[in-house]
């Protein structure tokens, strides 16, 4: 799986996705199902649970890792279907009200032209899906550079300013 981050580059994959029934090694660097996360660590634990990360699906209750997410290293939300938009509200959820800064991946069925509604909603990294390339990913997240609506990322531009610098273009 090629992993990029918000600028469309590829990062070094340090995480290893480990199913359900795996548990049996060390969890160390790896994604594990919220199931799993429950039934391994504590949620007061919090050096441990920096070198974990869970994935969440659609299917899960998100209320259930408040207690975890200050101190998980990584969060993954899996898009079941690219249609189904409830894993963007999800992550503004981890990150304003459960206090998430670490990684927020995104993977699943995503569209490249999803990829920057996932960055103005929180997510850090993208797993790419092998139908699409990292260069149409790239070029997603560089297509826009004014924001009109604040988000998660705080790039807002604001409307003023906008519609100031198209009078001033104006009278050129």
């Amino acid at each position: 799986m090629t992993v990029v981050n918000i600028q469309g580059e590829v990062k070094d994959q340090l995480w290893r996705s480990v199913e359900v029934g795996e548990e049996s090694g060390s969890l160390e660097s790896a994604i594990v199902s919220l199931s799993t996360l429950k039934e391994h660590f504590d949620a007061s634990d919090q050096s441990s649970l920096s070198r974990v990360g869970v994935r969440l699906t659609v299917e899960d209750d998100v209320n259930e890792i408040v207690e975890y997410a200050p101190h998980l290293g990584l969060i993954e939300l899996v898009f079941s279907q690219f249609k189904d938009g409830r894993p963007f509200s999800t992550a503004v959820t981890i990150r304003r009200d459960y206090g998430f800064a670490g990684d927020l991946r995104a993977s699943g069925d995503i569209l490249p032209d999803q990829a920057l509604f996932l960055v103005r909603c929180g997510f850090s990294t993208i797993a790419v899906p092998p139908q699409f390339s990292v260069e149409q990913f790239k070029a997603s997240l560089a297509a826009y550079s004014v924001a009109y609506q604040a988000a998660t990322d705080s790039h807002v531009s604001l409307v003023s300013d906008l519609r100031r610098s198209a009078v001033e273009v104006a009278a050129e």
